[in-house]
This record gives C-alpha cells, structure tokens and sequence, in this order.
C-alpha cells in the first residue's frame, strides 16, 4: 500500500526494460479514445516506452500525457497491460511523472479522426 507523500519512483529494473511502444499499441489506445474525445482537442500528446511493471505476472505498463486547450499543463494516464489487453487504468499516475520514462511524440492521437 502506498501512503499519499510516500510514494517512490518506479525501480530501476522496471525503467531498464522500457521499450517504445508498438504501433498495435498506440492504434489500440486512440481506438479506445475515439468517440469519448473529440479530435483536436488536445495541443500536445505524447505516450512513454512500455516497461515490464511485474516480471512475475508479466503485466506491462506504458503512460501518456496530453495538454488540452483548455489546460496547457499535461495530465497524464498510466495503462496496465496483460497479454497485450488493457487491465487497468489510472489518472495522474505518479509513476507516469518519473524523469527516467522516456517519451514520444503520438501524432496518431493529435491526428484522431471522430
């Protein structure tokens, strides 16, 4: 359990595994968007390598991070992934934050169409 002020970033081990995301993953995700948002409305979107969360479990992790028009500052949305499906999502995830996650320009989610 993590207690609010405590939480620490993520382990070495799991940012050494990192991995740009794949084009299956990043079309998954804009589909999963597509109809919730509407195109355009983000000024800036990126998306993170994808890193091994739990070796054990074999669960897999990636983040992004947009700004919208109406907030400059970018929000970010960590995504758990079991046998490539996604298995949990979280808002301003803290991990997603970590200065040693890399990031990519995601032009497929600035480019949506509806």
């Amino acid at each position: 359990m993590t207690l609010a002020g405590c939480q620490t970033p993520a382990p070495q081990s799991v940012l050494d595994s990192q991995r740009p995301p794949s084009r299956s993953i990043k079309r998954d995700y804009v589909g999963v968007l597509r109809g919730t948002i509407k195109p355009g409305d983000f000024t800036k979107a990126e998306i993170s390598s994808v890193v091994l969360l739990d070796p054990a479990k074999q669960i897999y992790a990636f983040c992004t991070r947009t700004a919208e028009r109406s907030n400059p500052n970018w929000s970010y949305i960590g995504i758990a992934l079991y046998q490539n499906v996604s298995v949990d999502a979280s808002k301003n995830d803290y991990r997603c934050r970590d200065k040693r996650l890399r990031y990519y320009k995601f032009p497929e989610l600035l480019n949506m169409k509806s």
